[in-house]
């Protein structure tokens, strides 16, 4: 999974065992904030999607 949201988009498919790369946004509702799994052994936080295609090539 790769999203802006931590709370929609990346803990929901950690906890069903995905990988997730967070790509954050400037802009994030209320409801969509929650604490990023950082240490997560699944989980990447991208600065752009332009960071993406080598986050794949090191988790493939």
């Amino acid at each position: 999974m790769v999203g802006n949201s931590l709370r929609s988009d990346i803990l929901p498919a950690l906890e069903a065992g995905a990988w997730a790369a967070h790509i954050p946004y400037a802009v994030t509702w209320a409801h969509e904030m929650a604490d990023a799994p950082h240490g997560h052994p699944r989980f990447a936080e991208l600065a752009s999607i332009s960071d993406l295609p080598a986050w794949l090539d090191r988790i493939s």
